[in-house]
């Protein structure tokens, strides 16, 4: 796994000091007001009493009180705000969590999906929206994973990311419980305010100038007891990426190279049959091309919000939220097919030259003959929404008895409605040349012939397909609070929530032309790409080719009115209910001089599950139920000196990834094997462990550092072992008519609880502004953090290692200066390689991305107290998504997508 030294070297451009350093990104300054309420740990505002109120005025003001909630909390707590009516610290929510300490994330698409909390995937992590759990999906995403780029990040006021666990807060993270807070109509003030911004987005690749608008408008009465709110937010973006990708290396089989009868198609420089064993044994590209990706985006976001507060002791509100996200890709690329297939490989060319390099043994250079070359060409149209209706209520029934109630329901769409691809092949061709040995990321390929003339093509096959899923949850909880004395507060309350996934898939089986019904000119079916633009591709000449045009082929095939059969693969429904209840107490006292404040509780959830899915072509559905009891602890200590100590120690569990869920896959009854997933999975179960010591030291000053520990007793792996069917779960009625019975034992691969496994690691954050230097230098500041993780899980079969996911080493550091009208600030966000799956495929023994380094800026100044003008630029050092393959970090993947920079205006009354 490489360390991308380069993309560091671009970063010390002006910028070197920064690298060492570890961040929080935050927006520019305003002056505006924002106010937000404080909130217990289970994300509803306190009751009983008048909730503070958190009054953000610019920048500096919204760091100094998301330490003030921070140091406040008796578990572990890292809160952002936005420093104005929508206008969020970064353009993307995930970007924005992804500067506090422990957070990482991923990209796709040059912008932030998931994210990654202290080294535990986005399945790991629990995320609500005003107080509800939530589930965003996109495209092919059939995990509890939530998708952050669906939203608009001007839509949200606040962030926080729990990242230890309290009774109160419901289960099923082992990592992280996050809340996003939209706004609300008491959260500004008596009158009516507004913000209207305007931006125009800029990509350097696609060279495309697009619009992203947000507006928000909210009224209270003058007595503030009634309040309302709607904001809007839409964006366009027209990405362009190029990469060049492998599709994973894979050897021949070097016996092949001995003896008469051998399929070795020859080699011109290879005269004994060790040396033909040397190169069967190397590693070769398996489809080595040059792929363009064309995208164009469109998001809508909306906000609603009604709330009531007759006095200081009830509270009552009703939130919508609706999210809109729809993408269209197309991704020609032109490859080189013979390589990947098993039947032939390398030993079905004809090799006139190669060079091996002994480092990663593999072919960096050949040149081949008899090689099939592809030019294809797919298009998909990606479809997602999500909706959520929300209601809060909160009654301070007297001074010392409250409590509070939350419904709602959610439900989240994934759509593919349409996917297609199509290619032309060139069959047989000499003279195909890669060459690895300039650059091993960045190949040189000549193909041996002309690959913008239509006629040296055939069109041969084409796919279509459409699938999609659905996330329902509906939610109803309550609890209680009592004051049994000053110092102890006593909490009880349950939850019922259901969740329902399913997921359906068709497809049109695989079309292949053959003789007369071939066009064997593509001439008019095609267009000509060029790709070279920002790679750096050796020899420094841009790569044009022929590839499939959509809109005229789909106008010469009848591919659109060809029936789709359902993919039986595809299709998969998991219903679940999860009840809880939970008590717990709070407690807040002095023991000689000394605060002492936290709680301790227990939580009890019981989930049930009726998973279903097609087993060949039978339709099966599988039952299944387990109980939680989850005790937790936190504990803070405040022996003066502005020093808090912190304790925390939880029961954790997090349910398992949805599409591990399913009964469906394929039953050989003459062979006694089954393949599938494992409907009777229990969760992931471990036993978490944090202290962290925080030193505010100054005003707006943070030094802390964490250590974390969590013993994962069970995690889910694939084996294959033979077991009795009755084991399984499956109905005996899938063997009627066949010759095996259910008192047989089957081989079977499927997922199961595995034996488990550690996670540690360390986290330190530091913040200040520099106000205590001379003249203009006093406007500087300084945030960032560092992160190290390590972990060990027994994955079965596949032996120990980390865990997918995890980076060992993180760090975010952002410097920023302010005055009362000018703001700028520059923000790096690092972390180290992490592996994606093991082993890797075709006998490589891993798969993973390499260490990236991004880095973000911005500019503001105010015309007056309502107008400011700003220019942001996102991935400034154009960062590449780097996927290898192997230890010997061989190429998987190589793309960018580009520089973004945004002008904007923002008005606010």
């Amino acid at each position: 796994m490489r360390e991308r030294f380069g993309a560091k070297a671009r970063l010390a451009l002006g910028t070197s000091a920064l690298a060492a350093m570890l961040g929080l990104s935050a927006p520019a300054t305003a002056q505006s007001t924002v106010s937000q309420p404080e909130q217990d740990s289970s994300g509803e505002a306190i009751g009983g009493v008048s909730a503070p109120e958190i009054i953000v005025t610019g920048f500096r003001t919204s760091l100094d009180k998301a330490l003030t909630i921070k140091r406040g909390e008796a578990g572990a707590v890292d809160t952002i705000l936005a420093e104005d009516m929508a206008d969020f610290p970064d353009l993307n929510l995930a970007e924005s969590i992804q500067r506090l300490p422990g957070v990482t994330i991923e990209r796709d698409g040059g912008q932030g999906r998931t994210i990654s909390v202290r080294g535990l995937n986005a399945d790991f992590t629990r995320v609500r929206i005003n107080g509800l759990e939530a589930q965003a999906a996109y495209g092919s995403n059939r995990s509890r994973g939530f998708d952050f780029s669906i939203f608009a990040s001007e839509l949200f006021n606040s962030i926080t990311v729990r990242k230890t666990q309290s009774a109160e807060i419901e289960e099923g993270s082992l990592g992280a419980t996050v809340d996003l807070q939209t706004g609300r109509g008491l959260d500004f003030g008596a009158g009516l305010h507004g913000a209207l911004s305007a931006q125009g987005s800029y990509n350097d690749l696609s060279e495309k100038l697009l619009p992203r608008i947000a507006g928000l408008l909210s009224w209270a009465n003058a007595d503030e007891t009634f309040g309302a709110l709607v904001s809007v937010a839409y964006s366009e973006r027209k990405p362009t990426s190029e990469s060049f990708n492998t599709t994973r290396w894979q050897s021949g089989d070097p016996s092949l190279a001995y003896g008469a009868g051998n399929n070795f198609a020859g080699c011109a420089t290879c005269t004994t049959p060790e040396q033909r064993s040397e190169l069967l044994s190397a590693y070769y590209p398996r489809i080595p091309r040059y792929t363009i990706g064309q995208f164009s985006e469109d998001r809508l976001g909306i906000t609603a919000s009604l709330q009531w507060k007759p006095s200081d002791d009830t509270e009552i509100t009703l939130d919508g939220l609706l999210s809109r996200f729809n993408q269209e890709a197309e991704s020609p690329n032109i490859e080189a097919i013979s390589f990947s297939r098993a039947a032939g490989g390398v030993r079905e060319t004809g090799v006139r030259d190669y060079e091996i390099d002994p480092t990663k043994n593999t072919i960096s250079y050949g040149v081949f003959d008899k090689v099939d070359v592809r030019s294809e060409n797919g298009f998909s149209r990606d479809e997602s929404s999500f909706t959520q209706l929300s209601f809060n209520a909160r009654h301070a029934f007297t001074d010392r008895f409250r409590g509070r109630i939350k419904l709602g329901t959610s439900h989240s769409k994934a759509r593919t409605p349409l996917s297609v691809s199509y290619m032309f092949d060139a069959t047989n061709r000499d003279g195909y040349t890669y060459d690895f040995r300039g650059n091993d990321r960045l190949p040189q390929i000549s193909y041996g012939f002309d690959v913008t003339d239509g006629r040296n093509f055939t069109l041969t096959e084409w796919r279509r397909s459409t699938g999609g899923a659905d996330y329902r949850l509906k939610t109803a909880a309550g609890a209680l609070e009592y004051d049994l004395t000053d110092q102890i507060t006593i909490k009880a309350g349950g939850e019922y929530r259901t969740y329902g996934f399913d997921t359906y898939g068709f497809q049109q089986a695989v079309s292949v032309l053959s003789g007369s019904d071939r066009a064997t000119d593509v001439t008019n079916l095609g267009k000509v790409e060029t790709i070279g633009g920002g790679l750096a591709i050796p020899g420094g000449t841009d790569l044009d080719y022929i590839t499939p045009d959509i809109g005229k082929i789909s106008e010469f095939l009848s591919i659109y009115d060809d029936p789709l059969v359902p993919t039986y693969n595809g299709v998969r429904e998991v219903k679940e209910r999860d009840t809880g209840a939970f008590v717990q107490a709070d407690f807040d006292t002095d023991i000689s001089g000394v605060t002492v404040r936290g709680n301790v509780g227990l939580r009890y959830a019981h989930t049930g599950t009726t998973s279903s899915g097609y087993l060949n072509t039978d339709y099966v559905t599988v039952k299944n139920g387990y109980d939680d009891w989850l005790p937790s602890f936190n504990l803070a200590i405040e022996p003066g000196g502005d020093l808090v100590l912190r304790l925390g120690a939880a029961k954790v569990m997090s349910r398992p990834a949805l599409g591990d869920l399913t009964p469906g896959g394929s039953l050989s009854t003459p062979t006694r094997r089954v393949s599938y997933g494992n409907p009777l999975l229990d969760p992931f179960r471990a036993t978490n462990y944090d202290a962290s010591v925080e030193w505010y030291f100054a005003k707006e000053s943070l030094l802390a550092a964490a250590v974390f520990y969590k013993k994962i007793d069970s995690f889910i792996t694939t084996v294959t072992d033979v077991v009795p069917w009755s084991s399984l779960g499956l109905p005996d009625s899938l063997l009627i008519g066949t010759p095996a019975s259910p008192d047989e034992d089957f081989e079977v691969t499927r997922k199961i609880n595995g034996k488990g496994g550690t996670l540690k690691g360390l986290e330190v954050q530091y913040q200040q502004p520099f106000s205590f230097l001379p003249g203009p230098l006093r406007n500087l500041g300084f945030i960032g953090n560092v992160t190290f993780v390590d972990s060990k899980v027994d994955y079965g079969d596949y032996g120990k290692n980390r865990l997918t996911g995890q980076s060992k080493f993180m760090y975010n550091a952002t410097l920023y200066y302010e005055t009362k009208r000018f703001s700028a600030r520059v923000s790096a966000a690092y972390r180290d390689s992490y592996l994606l799956s093991f082993p890797g495929g075709n006998n490589n023994t891993e798969e993973g991305v390499n260490s990236t380094l991004n880095l973000d800026a911005s500019i503001s100044y105010e015309l007056n107290d309502n107008i400011k003008l700003s220019v942001e630029a996102v991935n400034l050092t154009d960062e590449y998504n780097d996927r290898y393959v192997d230890a010997t970090d061989r190429v998987s993947n190589y793309r960018h997508f580009g520089r973004e920079f945004l002008f904007g205006v923002r008005a606010t009354f």
